[in-house]
């Protein structure tokens, strides 16, 4: 559920700044995040690998234990958040087929599962298909409703994702309220969308669990974003950074920050080589090549645009960046017909 950086509206927002007679305020400090940038020891990473490597050897040993398969198709999805490498996905894609499989899709946690790997790679209309069955089986209903509504909203399909909503409505669940949160987000209210956030945080920390403050900060930090309240924005994206030094998503906020804001472009790109050092998205090479058009370095654009385009050069992605190929194609008269 993260929300996604639209690179191609940043022109717009540039426009705005530059027009602008008054220099930007100055919210970012270099002290605060250098030390994330020069972290070189991923716990989580580690862990993750340690994880795989076990059930791996589990697997070794006892090949038809399709348990097995599951633990460590989870390990290569927690390896993918980590580094960005999709080959770690589509392993996990795989053996979660395999286990489903052998259950002939009847266990409503293994379709969630691979519902949930499909989501990650923008696969929303197999998710869909996989979600359906886990709903006509049952077992955990709550779970796979929630899910559906997720799906439903990435598709568009509002009233649907609305009664699923509606279904589990309860604003003491952690799960409930980020879900309407990002369904406020979607109807335009983004206050609301900041106010149900805020709560979902907030259980989050009294649970002491760091994943979901984490996942919640830099959620979080995106809405303020959008909502104009910069400095918050930044405040949450350290605040991610403190729980997990490696948060990548998180120092790519502060570099956009630093970029859109503070009109820094060469710290903003500092900032996402330094990313780039240890977690492999291709969208890095977007937002450098959006920088470097601003900064009128007309063959780096073109040198980053080469690089995402052959990065993204692979079935492993699939559809996943369509949507930027396409507006890339489409602001080339050769390129039309690929961009149809």
């Amino acid at each position: 559920m993260k929300t996604t950086y639209n690179f191609f509206k940043i022109s717009v927002l540039l426009l705005v700044l530059t027009n602008c007679k008054t220099a930007p305020d100055k919210i970012t400090n270099t002290e605060d995040y250098n030390i994330y940038l020069e972290t070189e020891a991923n716990e989580m990473l580690q862990l993750a690998q340690g994880d795989y490597h076990f059930w791996e050897k589990k697997l070794e040993k006892e090949p038809g234990q399709f348990p097995y398969l599951v633990k460590a198709a989870a390990s290569q999805s927690l390896l993918f958040n980590e580094t960005g490498n999709i080959e770690d996905l589509i392993a996990s894609e795989q053996k979660l087929i395999a286990a489903n499989e052998v259950t002939n899709y009847n266990k409503a946690g293994y379709l969630r599962a691979l519902a949930r790997n499909y989501i990650s790679q923008h696969k929303f209309k197999e998710s869909l298909e996989l979600l359906k069955k886990a709903e006509i089986n049952g077992e955990n209903l709550n779970a796979t409703q929630k899910m559906l509504f997720d799906v439903h909203l990435e598709l568009g399909n509002k009233e649907e994702a609305k009664a699923y909503l509606v279904s589990f409505e309860d604003f003491y669940d952690f799960d409930y309220l980020i879900r309407v949160s990002k369904w406020s987000d979607h109807e335009g209210d983004l206050s609301k969308a900041i106010l149900y956030l805020k709560k979902a945080s907030e259980k989050a920390e009294s649970a002491n669990n760091n994943t979901l403050m984490q996942w919640s900060y830099t959620n979080l930090a995106d809405y303020y974003g959008h909502d104009g309240q910069i400095q918050e924005s930044y405040n949450h994206y350290l605040k991610a950074l403190k729980l997990n030094p490696n948060d990548a998503y998180a120092k790519k906020g502060i570099a956009w920050i630093v970029y859109s804001h503070e009109r820094n472009p060469l710290e903003a790109i500092r900032i996402l080589d330094s990313i780039s050092n240890t977690h492999a998205a291709p969208d890095y090479f977007l937002l450098k090549a959006e920088i470097a058009e601003y900064i009128g370095d007309i063959e780096s654009k073109k040198s980053y645009l080469k690089s995402f385009l052959a990065a993204i050069d692979t079935d492993a992605y699939g559809d996943m960046y369509n949507k930027y190929k396409a507006t890339l194609y489409a602001e080339d008269l050769k390129q039309t017909a690929s961009a149809l």
